[in-house]
């Protein structure tokens, strides 16, 4: 955390360091200061905001920004200056926090919140059975795939985890290139295996991964879940077309991004929560109110990249089922891209703090850039009057 130790060691420091320039230099570096103390006059206003209302990481991070522009443009101009060095630095400091802040609020740190609220809901029942383990294991696969570099996979379990993606889950079952549930049977117990020895602590995978390890019966319920109800085309076609059942973490992901970047509909908390949690009647109900039609029509038509491929004589090697429009499978650019249009969630009390923290800093440098530039300012004055 930064403290007002920073500020404090700049202001004892600035006297003993004012700027040394040239005289044939002193009006133009005048010049720069002049710039300067406007440009950060420019700030002032959102500054004042940070009293007046809740603090907000985007305005603060603005403000940063503006401050780091200011510096950099004295460094420029005098590159031997250590004060404006030093200022730099605290900004840059402070920036980081407030960028990190951000991620984890906003684009994939959106995400993995809605992950979280899907695997609460999942988790009130237990031990797991049935399509619920599945879609247990997808969010933990989601987790995988946005921390790929805390998993070293192998190239088999890796093309398992894509094709479980595109066809393991509530409503999701199907077959691609003659892979099905006889063959998710035979490959699932290596990847939960891999991923359940290297999942990290704090991990949602790791989370996930130890419930269905200690109170599901997993892996081995898992494989029994594929050997013993993969169902059938015509079982799956009919319970999406007549409403029936859940619908997979990746699917509801999906469907809410994709709704939430219509212009024309603004969802209310309640819909976002039931595109996270409701049935496959509740997403049926709202597609029915506001497209007129139901969800696989609509995904079908208005789904970007996915569509169910139903035939009354499927070919494995054709494919059937749910379809996910790329050689490569599921990847996390998918995921970054659904994650556009997620609205930021709230901060955490601890973030709020942070915040408030960090605003703190804000307007000390804000005075700490004001008093050092006029330092400045008055120095080079004084050595215009002389020459």
């Amino acid at each position: 955390m930064i403290t007002n130790n920073i500020t404090n060691a700049l202001l004892s420091g600035i006297e003993q360091q004012t700027p040394q320039v040239a005289p044939q230099n002193v009006e133009t570096y005048l010049a720069t200061i002049e710039k300067a103390q406007k440009d950060l006059e420019k700030v002032d206003p959102a500054i004042a905001l940070v009293d007046e209302q809740p603090a907000d990481s985007e305005v603060l991070a603005m403000v940063a920004a503006h401050q780091k522009q200011v510096v950099q443009s004295m460094v420029s101009s005098n590159p031997e200056d250590a004060i404006a060095l030093t200022i730099a630095a605290s900004i840059e400091a402070y920036s980081a926090q407030l960028e990190a802040i951000e991620q984890q609020t906003k684009g994939l740190g959106a995400f993995e919140d809605a992950m979280e609220v899907m695997w609460e809901d999942i988790s009130q029942t237990s031990p797991l059975t049935g399509y619920a383990l599945e879609d247990a294991f997808q969010l933990v696969l989601m987790d995988v795939l946005i921390h790929a570099d805390d998993y070293h996979l192998s190239t088999e379990d890796m093309n398992t985890l894509q094709r479980f993606m595109e066809c393991g889950g509530s409503g999701m079952h199907g077959s691609h290139e003659y892979y099905n549930g006889d063959d998710f049977a035979d490959d699932i117990a290596s990847l939960f295996n891999s991923i359940y020895n290297q999942a990290p602590p704090d991990s949602l995978a790791y989370t996930i991964t130890r419930s269905m390890s200690s109170q599901s019966n997993c892996p081995d319920a898992l494989v029994q879940q594929f050997e013993d109800n993969w169902g059938n085309l015509d079982q799956w076609y009919d319970d999406w077309n007549n409403g029936v059942g859940e619908v997979s973490p990746l699917m509801r992901m999906a469907l809410l991004s994709s709704v939430l970047a219509d212009e024309s509909i603004e969802l209310t908390s309640e819909e976002y929560n039931m595109f996270l949690t409701g049935s496959l009647s509740d997403i049926d109900a709202f597609m029915t109110d506001h497209y007129g039609k139901n969800t696989i029509t609509y995904i079908n038509s208005d789904l970007d990249g996915w569509n169910y491929y139903y035939t009354t004589s499927p070919n494995e090697g054709t494919g059937y089922g749910m379809n996910f429009w790329s050689t490569q499978g599921v990847t996390v650019d998918y995921f970054t891209e659904l994650s556009k249009n997620l609205p930021a969630r709230p901060l955490t009390d601890e973030e709020l703090k942070e915040i408030n923290r960090i605003g703190d800093q804000v307007k000390m440098l804000q005075q700490t850039l004001k008093y050092w530039l006029q330092i400045c300012r008055d120095e080079q004055m004084a050595i215009a009057r002389n020459i």
